[in-house]
């Protein structure tokens, strides 16, 4: 009976820590907080369910997650064609939308407003310098979805930790 009710815990903390990485996109550091409910149910077994190893390997696939995440959208856009100027827009215009959005609607915000920033700040940015309405939305369209991108990816590597914390923790 214990093993069930053991096995059940697990998998409602899987659950939470699926929720909190989907958090992400609601502009919550859910990957960091999932990673933090790992480390402590880590430390409560001893570490003997993780280990040190495997606990420095997910927060290292955290840090990169980071690092790809704002810098993943920079070099899709500058991929698509745009200029240093584009580039610098969506840049930004996506850390000014995050910060200002989280104060204007909480959570959802910094994500909605990090988005539209990118792509407003990016044909601004291109506009402004090249006078060139198309090829400006062209570079603000390439500057939103690269922001989106970049945040599937850390999305994914959230995950990658959850996958093999499930794996170490079944058994």
């Amino acid at each position: 009976m214990v093993d069930v009710l053991q096995h059940i815990g697990l998998v409602v903390f899987y659950v939470v820590l699926f929720v909190l990485n989907v958090s992400i996109f609601l502009g919550v550091p859910g990957g960091w907080i999932a990673y933090g409910a790992i480390f402590v149910y880590d430390a409560i077994t001893g570490f003997s369910t993780v280990g040190w190893k495997w606990l420095v390997v997910m927060g290292v696939i955290m840090v990169v997650a980071e690092v790809l995440e704002a810098v993943l959208g920079l070099v899709y856009v500058a991929g698509k064609g745009a200029t240093k100027w584009g580039v610098l827009g969506a840049f930004l215009g996506g850390l000014a939308g995050a910060i200002g959005g989280s104060f204007v609607i909480p959570f959802v915000g910094s994500i909605v407003f990090g988005l539209i920033g990118a792509f407003a700040f990016a044909v601004l940015f291109e506009y402004v310098n090249y006078k060139s309405l198309d090829r400006a939305l062209q570079t603000g369209f390439f500057a939103f979805i690269g922001k989106l991108a970049a945040m599937f990816v850390k999305f994914a590597l959230s995950l990658v930790n959850l996958g093999v914390f499930i794996y170490l923790s079944w058994g």
